[in-house]
């Protein structure tokens, strides 16, 4: 279980998935250049913050003061590579899937290497002077900002994530996170969780373990 310890109005959909296939596998990645440029089409002429759904990742955002049009929530990024017609990242076939739905969902997504984790987790609000060499090599600073952290300190964030549980094509063993506000309807977060974890299992194989929305 996973301990909420933020006070703010953040909620979380985890699943833990078991014995997946993470080598190589364009298909996630063609499933998200595709989404992408139905996206193009559909929002070049909208401003992304007029799209719907775009709203809840910004309000977590703003819930500890930070600005999201200058610090972007993850998901708010892909959308406007997408919209801008940019590349997409492709790392491995979990990323890929994670970053998949992230710009389906428009809410921030991480997928995490479960075997890295130790111990109990928190969702907490990041410490004075807190930081993690995050996924792109950069040092970032969490004070007052959201964090998963384990008994070795934050690994994961609704910006970008630590190298140290980072998934690589050698992962087996995933911990699902979806980053909600509390005004997502309840039934739609248990649809996209479940639907993140069918994507998953689907593409990748592997054994659902645990599910929850905390």
């Amino acid at each position: 279980m996973i301990k909420n310890l933020t006070g703010k109005p953040i909620v979380l959909g985890v699943a833990i998935i078991k014995n997946v296939d993470n080598l190589l596998n364009d298909r996630p990645f063609n499933r998200l250049e595709y989404l992408a440029k139905e996206y193009q089409k559909k929002y070049k002429l909208i401003k992304i913050g007029n799209i719907a759904g775009v709203e809840f990742a910004r309000m977590l955002f703003k819930s500890i003061k930070i600005d999201p049009t200058k610090h972007r929530p993850s998901s708010e990024a892909l959308l406007r590579r997408a919209i801008k017609n940019k590349s997409l990242p492709k790392i491995n076939p979990a990323v890929d899937l994670g970053n998949w739905c992230s710009l389906d969902f428009l809410l921030p997504i991480c997928v995490y290497d479960a075997d890295k984790i130790f111990g109990k987790i928190t969702l907490r609000l990041g410490l004075p002077n807190e930081s993690y060499l995050a996924i792109n090599n950069r040092e970032i600073n969490l004070e007052n900002r959201f964090v998963l952290a384990d008994e070795k300190g934050a690994f994961g964030s609704p910006i970008t994530d630590s190298k140290r549980t980072m998934v690589t094509t050698q992962t087996k063993n995933l911990m699902l996170v979806i980053y909600f506000h509390k005004d997502v309807d309840k039934k739609e977060m248990e649809k996209m969780l479940s639907t993140f974890i069918e994507r998953t299992i689907e593409f990748l194989g592997g054994i659902l373990k645990e599910k929850m929305i905390i």
